[in-house]
């Protein structure tokens, strides 16, 4: 019996470590494929909430404050519409080192100097290191890309300096117009950086 369990359990921990080699390998085979190297113009984008249109005209002051109450008790919190608007752009140069990929900003600009490691699949943003990661799979078209994407994710347990904030690197490849969309959240001089780019 204890020959069985122990046959079990090998064969529990082979299966366990072949998942996670296939996972390191979809991340490596993803960033080869995505990222392709050379100079690149990223919209910064930016989410804004728009209240929906309520069927009734709106009742405004001269400041256009809305004086229809009704509007707002009726509007429930997740009824306002995200949209991405354009903030701006900036040019990133993606590099090809051995088995370094690096992100860096072309211009003087708050972007950070993104690097990642294929070997270990660990992301660095400036003096960040990003080890954990996971696959992200978006199947709808309620977002808004408007759009099927995927891509990954990564992210640290560790909080940004003086502040609760834990740094993050999304990178994904939009279904519906085929463009790379690149989300960082990290700390720069103790305040909250927090960059969506799509390219």
């Amino acid at each position: 019996m204890k020959k069985i369990f122990t046959l079990l359990l090998i064969c529990a921990c082979n299966i366990h470590i072949g998942f996670a080699q296939a996972s390191k390998s979809d991340v490596i085979n993803f960033i080869q494929t995505e990222l392709n190297t050379g100079d690149h113009v990223f919209k910064m984008m930016t989410n804004q909430k728009n209240p929906r249109q309520s069927a009734e005209p709106l009742l405004v002051d001269e400041n256009g404050k809305i004086l229809d109450s009704k509007f707002n008790m009726d509007q429930k919190e997740d009824e306002p519409i995200l949209e991405f608007k354009s903030a701006g752009a900036i040019k990133l140069k993606i590099e090809s080192k051995d088995s370094l990929f690096i992100i860096r900003p072309m211009e003087n600009s708050y972007c950070p100097l993104i690097k990642i490691d294929l070997k270990s699949t660990t992301v660095f943003i400036n003096d960040y290191i990003l080890k954990d990661v996971k696959e992200v799979s978006v199947k709808n078209t309620t977002n808004v890309f408007e759009s099927e994407w995927n891509g990954y994710q990564w992210w640290s347990d560790v909080s940004g300096k003086s502040s609760k904030v834990k740094p993050k690197l999304t990178i994904g490849r939009i279904k519906e117009n085929n463009k790379l969309y690149i989300e960082i959240l990290w700390v720069e001089n103790d305040k909250k950086m927090h960059y969506r780019l799509l390219e």
